[in-house]
C-alpha cells in the first residue's frame, strides 16, 4: 500500500469533516427557492426542501449509526411531538391516508430536519463554518427583499412564475411608505423573522471579515419586510448582544440579574394588564393596528377552540370564530400546533426549545471566551425567534429553519473539546 504523507491525510480528513456541515447549508439554499418550484404528486406537497430532507434521511440514519447524535431530552420530545401529529391527525380525520400525508410532511419538516441539524454540526467551528457557507445566499433574500420594499415591485416571485407558469400569490401590502418585501418566501412576515434570527449568530460568533459584516446587513435588510416581529425580533436581539457586551464589562450586569427582572417584570404586566403581556405586546409593538387587534382575537378564541379540543385538536378544519372575522389566518405558531393536533404537542415543543436555550446557555460558562460568547448568540437567537412566533405562524421554509436551528442549539449545548 502506498505510503500517504501526513498533509494529505490531514486535507482529506478536513474534507470529510466539512461534507456534513456542506450538506445542511446546500439544505438553507433550498428553503430560499420559490414556492413556484414547488410540485405536488397527488394529495403530497413536495417543495425541493422536502425533496432534498428526503433524501438525506439515508444519510442521516448513517451518521445516527456512527454515534454522530449524543441523546438529550429534546431529541426525545421531537420525536414524540412528530409521532404525536400521526395520531391526532388520524384522530380528528378518520383516516389513515390524511394522518400519513400530515404527519409524513411534518415529520420531514421538522423532525428529519432537526435531526439533520443535529447530526451536521458537532462543533461552534462546524457552525462557524456554516454561517460562512450560507452567508451569501442569506445576502441575496435580503438585497431582493431590500429591492422589492423600495421600487414596490415583486423580483423573484414573479420570475419564477414566468418559468414555472405557477401564479405569483404574494399581496403588495405597503406600510409607511414601503412595500413589504418577501423575496422567495410566501409571506413578508416569515421572510422578515428569517432575516432577523441571524442578527445574534453573525454580531456574536466570533466571525471576521466579509461573512460577518454580510450577514448582520443581511440580517437588517429584515426591516424592510415591514413586519413588527422582524422589527422586535432585530431590536431585542440587539439589545440582548448588548447586554452580553455590558455583562462582559460590568460585575453587576449578570444574565441571572438580568432574567430576575426580566421575569419580575413580566409577572407584573400579567397581574397588572387586563389583557396580559401578549396583548399588550401586540398593542403596542405592531405597526398595524388591525393586525394587532386581530390578533388579540385569535388569542381569545384560538384558546377557547383549544378548550374543547385539548388532546387531538381539530385538524386542518376551520376553527370557531364569530362570523365578522373573516379571515382563518391563525398568527401564533404555537397556539396553531394546539389547535391542529391538540395540547400536547405544543407542550413538546416548548419544552423541547426551552431545553435547548438553557443547555446552550449553560454551556457557555465553561467555553472559552469566543466559543462562549457564540454559544450565548445562539441562546439568544433560538429564544428570540421562539418569542417572535408568539405573532407568526410558522411554514414551509420557516418552519424548516426553526427546526435547523434547535437541532443546532442541542448538539451545541453537549459540546465538549475533549469529546470532539
Amino acid at each position: 500500500m502506498a505510503f500517504k504523507p501526513p498533509s494529505v491525510l490531514l486535507e482529506r480528513w478536513k474534507a470529510a469533516e466539512l461534507l456534513p456541515v456542506t450538506l445542511l447549508s446546500v439544505l438553507v439554499y433550498t428553503l430560499l427557492i420559490p414556492a413556484q418550484f414547488n410540485v405536488t404528486i397527488s394529495s403530497i406537497y413536495l417543495s425541493p426542501f422536502r425533496i432534498f430532507l428526503i433524501a438525506s434521511t439515508g444519510v442521516l440514519i448513517v451518521r445516527a449509526a456512527q454515534g454522530r447524535i449524543q441523546f438529550a431530552l429534546p431529541d426525545l420530545f421531537i420525536i414524540l411531538a412528530a409521532a404525536w401529529i400521526w395520531i391526532a391527525s388520524y384522530m380528528t380525520s378518520g383516516s389513515m391516508l390524511t394522518s400519513a400525508v400530515q404527519g409524513g410532511a411534518h415529520t420531514v419538516d421538522m423532525a428529519v430536519a432537526y435531526f439533520l441539524a443535529r447530526t451536521s454540526i458537532q462543533s461552534p467551528r462546524d457552525f462557524r463554518i456554516f454561517l460562512i457557507l450560507i452567508a451569501p445566499g442569506i445576502a441575496f433574500t435580503s438585497a431582493i427583499v431590500v429591492a422589492e420594499s423600495i421600487t414596490h415591485t415583486r423580483i423573484l416571485q414573479p420570475l419564477a412564475s414566468a418559468l414555472t407558469g405557477v401564479p405569483n400569490t404574494l399581496r403588495d401590502e405597503v406600510r409607511l411608505g414601503l412595500m413589504r418585501g418577501a423575496a422567495s418566501f410566501p409571506h413578508p412576515i416569515l421572510a422578515g423573522i428569517f432575516l432577523a434570527s441571524f442578527l445574534p449568530l453573525y454580531l456574536m460568533a466570533g466571525l471576521r471579515g466579509w461573512p460577518k459584516y454580510v450577514g448582520i446587513g443581511a440580517s437588517l435588510g429584515g426591516i424592510f419586510t415591514m413586519s413588527s416581529a422582524a422589527l422586535l425580533g432585530l431590536i431585542v436581539g440587539g439589545f440582548l448582544r448588548a447586554y452580553d457586551w455590558l455583562s462582559t464589562k460590568i460585575l453587576n450586569f449578570s444574565w441571572q440579574v438580568f432574567l430576575f427582572f426580566a421575569g419580575l417584570a413580566y409577572a407584573i404586566v400579567e397581574l397588572t394588564s387586563n389583557t396580559g403581556f401578549f396583548g399588550l405586546l401586540v398593542r403596542y409593538a405592531s405597526l398595524n393596528t388591525v393586525s394587532a387587534y386581530n390578533r388579540v382575537l385569535i388569542w381569545e378564541y384560538g384558546t377557547d377552540n383549544i378548550a374543547r379540543n385539548p388532546w387531538f385538536g381539530i385538524g386542518y378544519g376551520d376553527w370557531d370564530r364569530p362570523s365578522w372575522m373573516h379571515s382563518d389566518s391563525f398568527d401564533h405558531f404555537w397556539l396553531i400546533m394546539a389547535l391542529r393536533f391538540g395540547l400536547p404537542e405544543a407542550i413538546l415543543l416548548i419544552c423541547a426549545t426551552l431545553i435547548a436555550i438553557i443547555m446552550v446557555a449553560l454551556r457557555s460558562r465553561n467555553m472559552a471566551p469566543g466559543d462562549a460568547q457564540l454559544m450565548r448568540g445562539m441562546a439568544i437567537s433560538l429564544a428570540v425567534l421562539a418569542l417572535g412566533v408568539n405573532s407568526v405562524s410558522l411554514w414551509l421554509s420557516a418552519l424548516v429553519w426553526f427546526f435547523v436551528l434547535l437541532g443546532i442549539a442541542v448538539t451545541l449545548g453537549q459540546y465538549s473539546p475533549n469529546r470532539r
